[in-house]
């Protein structure tokens, strides 16, 4: 197709400078100073991300000095740039992807926008038309109008962003909306981010920035304004466009190629009327893509040209996309009614985690960034990513990962745990979130349910929301009951959206009633113990999760220095839950109490014990298999160097968490309980072929003799489960070991209190490094019983980048394990030092 020489053309309007404005007492009197003639700003960018690229500000995801960087929030900041005037008789515009929050646009120093929204898309024109200038209410008249000026000169365009802090309170002040008891700062009185007011898990920084692209569009025929993509699977491929089109144009060619290039699988041109179209587009070709360990994730590129009536090409963009049918079945049954999500007509068993915003200046996440951590994810057996509704709606870099991967997306809107308005304004906002958040990511396969919120629905029954408002108080039920799910059913009428998590589908019941819905588990870290996951029911379990510290090196790199213990005075800076020292402190208590207790040992020990707690919670909803249909970890990710519920800390390094999560979510797995039985563990197979194996099943005990030792076949249905027990309990038994594979469950029959903890004895301990590949091997040898034995490489100061294979091992006297380290950097230690580095839920004697 030919390109006609006056096609429209956009280009990234990346090169900024930042200038600090009026009203900014609290800044260093050094920034005043170095921002006299202001200095580069990158547009994706933000206020803050600037400061530390130019040295200027600290930065909180190293340090953790959330207060240093505080005087920022409370300045005005001013991003200037120019645009050249061509003089060709273009229609051009600005159109920000991202404005975060409150700013005024000016042209050539007329006000043309006011911005209140961080999660919708905004545009300009820039025009020598009087008519097209939108003075501020202070402006006059004749200041309003922008001079016409000659080809080569350029327009000035300017973007000043007011502190938030003072509108919220204003708001709260003369219309309070409450909120979780825990955050005092009025977060939901603005459209903004939620976290970036700080959470019980993130510091505060209330950043303002062009935190989006932003693009210069010249038009001088015609330009595609909208376009909004979606694809279905039903008796084969097919995608529904819906475009606006500025301008004239004749008509739209669009053409589905497999993503990377070949022949066109379909094409169709389509005649264009009064600027706007919409049309499906059957691709018989096509193959259809499905979730990981399910099946393949074939891509596709659709191209869309808008074309003249001579054929030649006008303007152009396209989307990668998968075909795939997606459902929510929420049928009646025996216990309540289920919650099930299926893909191409199959229940997919989903296992995954909560997602927050991998940094707390968001458009710092790089496209490399978010692969790795989706891949983090993908390595545990994970097929399920739920993005979390006090953070954005992802970037289009994290959709396309998930696609690629064939991992699901379940996407909140941006409200969380809070009341909100539901004025016109209010919903106006909203309607334009939906819209622009469907026409950014809609077309993604990976995309498989919308949500309206985070937690309200539960707020209003249980935090004294309802005591506060009344029955008919407003606090967002409007929104997510009424304005989101009919904005979807316009723009994306065939993707499932549930109002909130938690939530029940049928009036009058609980939003977290576990017989139907979606549940979040938090009595058991607020208040319980881990072990109070094995009476736990739900259908999908959303939410739950148990705190351990960032990885050894980040939290040293934060604290100047290592922790003393965990009273050490500077772990709490860095620890954002209220009762966190608490629960922590209680989960040693209750299970590793005979652990040493110097900083080192206070790491290892509430390391284990959120590894303990991920595969006690998600093995209880694993072993309900028919009932529960999903369970999500909280969380996946961090955004600094927290104590935090993230099993990936801000660096990318994998804690103990991370390990038992493989081992937990793996697609074939043994979970070491049964709903139905003591003593038994139950065996799931999330994949759609049978699996037959032969399992070993020992009682053991708590030295590790052998009591019983037997074996049985095992025979799973595709996306199956079996219960699997020994056939009687010796006197003495204290745990049961089942292998199959090379997989291994211990179910333990006594509680740890009641354990004696005798200290376990290491036969031999080889080191073989390999410096060509710069891989080093430790193989041991057990000659007791050893519980989660584990490398912890990174304690080393030589080791901070290294990664290890494996972890938490359980080891039968006599039996030989190997741990491989990669990433050595060429760093040696001696013997001694390697074997220093091996810990174990009891005290390890060496050889």
């Amino acid at each position: 197709m030919t390109r006609d020489s006056s096609a429209t053309t956009r280009e990234a309007l990346t090169i900024w400078r930042l200038f600090l404005g009026a009203d900014s007492e609290s800044a260093p009197a050094g920034v005043t100073a170095a921002l006299t003639e202001g200095i580069p700003a990158t547009v994706p960018g933000s206020v803050l991300g600037t400061l530390i690229e130019a040295g200027l500000a600290s930065d909180v995801t190293v340090d953790g000095l959330e207060e240093d960087v505080a005087w920022a929030t409370h300045c005005t900041w001013i991003y200037r740039t120019s645009v050249p005037r061509l003089g060709d008789g273009a229609h051009v515009t600005i159109d920000f992807e991202g404005v975060d929050t409150l700013a005024t646009v000016r042209v050539d120093g007329n006000s043309v926008l006011e911005t209140d929204d961080m999660f919708h898309a905004w545009s300009i024109e820039l025009t020598d038309d009087a008519h097209h200038a939108h003075p501020s209410s202070d402006d006059t008249g004749d200041s309003a109008v922008i001079p016409a000026l000659s080809a080569g000169k350029e327009w000035s365009v300017e973007v000043e962003f007011h502190p938030v802090l003072p509108v919220a309170n204003a708001l709260e002040a003369s219309d309070p909306l409450p909120r979780a008891d825990m955050y005092e700062i009025p977060f939901n009185q603005v459209r903004k981010m939620a976290c970036s007011f700080g959470w019980d898990w993130g510091p505060t920084t209330i950043t303002a920035g062009l935190w989006r692209g932003a693009t210069v569009t010249r038009r001088c025929q015609a330009s595609i304004d909208q376009l909004l993509l979606t694809t279905d699977w039903s008796n084969g491929a097919s995608l529904s466009a819906r475009l606006d089109i500025e301008g004239t144009a004749d008509a739209v060619v669009a053409t589905v190629v497999p993503a990377g290039g070949g022949e066109a699988l379909a094409s169709q041109r389509f005649d264009v009327a009064h600027g706007h179209l919409e049309f499906d587009l059957q691709v018989p070709q096509a193959r259809r893509w499905d979730v990981v360990d399910r099946g393949d994730q074939p891509l596709y590129d659709v191209h869309i040209s808008v074309v003249d009536d001579s054929g030649a090409e006008l303007d152009s963009t396209h989307r990668r996309v998968g075909f795939r049918h997606v459902s929510l079945v929420q049928d009646e049954d025996d216990i309540g009614r289920s919650f099930e999500v299926h893909v191409n007509g199959a229940r997919v068993w989903a296992r995954g985690f909560n997602w927050i915003p991998a940094d707390v200046l968001p458009e710092r996440v790089t496209r490399e960034r978010t692969r790795e951590l989706v891949q983090e994810a993908v390595d545990t057996g994970a097929n399920m990513l739920r993005i979390w509704g006090g953070g954005v709606v992802e970037s289009r870099d994290f959709f396309e990962a998930c696609d690629e991967a064939g991992v699901l997306v379940w996407q909140d809107f941006s409200f969380a745990c809070a009341a909100y308005a539901e004025d016109d304004a209010q919903m106006m906002r909203v309607q334009r979130e939906v819209a622009d958040a469907v026409r950014r990511v809609g077309h993604h396969a990976s995309l498989a349910l919308w949500c309206g919120c985070n937690e309200n629905l539960w707020g209003f029954e249980d935090w004294g929301w309802k005591e506060t408002l009344g029955e008919d108080g407003v606090w967002g039920a409007h929104l997510y009951h009424e304005v989101i799910p009919k904005a979807l059913a316009e723009l994306d009428p065939r993707r499932p959206y549930i109002p909130g998590s938690p939530f029940s589908p049928d009036d009058g019941v609980h939003p977290n009633d576990p017989t139907q819905g979606t549940t979040h588990h938090w009595d058991t870290w607020n208040q319980l113990d881990y072990t109070a996951f094995e009476d736990k029911t739900s259908r999908f379990a959303s939410e739950f999760g148990w705190q351990a510290p960032a990885a050894w090196h980040t939290l040293t790199r934060a604290m100047g220095s290592e922790p003393t213990s965990g009273d050490d005075p500077r772990l709490q800076r860095l620890q954002k839950h209220p009762e966190g020292k608490a629960g922590l402190a209680r989960g040693i208590a209750d299970h590793v109490a005979h652990l040493p207790t110097d900083g080192r040992g206070w790491y290892f020990a509430t390391q284990l014990m959120q590894a303990r707690a991920i595969s006690a919670s998600i093995g209880r909803f694993r072993s309900l298999h028919e009932s529960c249909s999903g369970t999500l970890w909280w969380q996946l990710n961090d955004c600094w160097p927290a104590l935090s519920w993230a099993v990936v800390d801000v660096t990318g390094a994998r804690k103990l968490g991370w390990y038992a999560s493989a081992q937990i979510m793996a697609p074939r797995a043994i979970i070491a309980t049964s709903p139905q039985t003591p003593h038994a563990l139950t065996v799931v197979n999330d994949v759609p072929q049978t699996w037959e194996a032969m399992a070993r099943i020992r009682t053991v005990t708590e030295s590790g003799d052998v009591l019983l030792d037997e074996r049985i076949g095992l025979h799973i249905a595709a996306d199956g489960h079996a219960e699997i027990a020994p056939s009687r309990l010796p006197q003495g038994t204290v745990a049961v070991v089942v292998d199959v594979e090379d997989k291994r469950a211990v179910r333990w029959l006594v509680a740890d209190d009641a354990l004696e903890h005798p200290a376990a004895s290491l036969a031999s301990v080889q080191i073989n490094p390999d410096a060509a590949s710069d891989v080093v091997r430790v193989t041991v040898v057990a000659k007791h019983l050893i519980r989660d034995l584990s490398l912890l490489a990174e304690t080393h100061p030589a080791l901070e980048g290294v990664r290890v294979d494996r972890q938490l091992l359980t080891l039968l006297p006599g039996e030989a394990a190997t741990f491989t380290v990669t990433r050595m950097g060429g760093a040696t230690l001696a013997a001694y030092e390697w074997r220093s580095l091996l810990c174990a839920g009891t005290a390890l004697v060496m050889p």
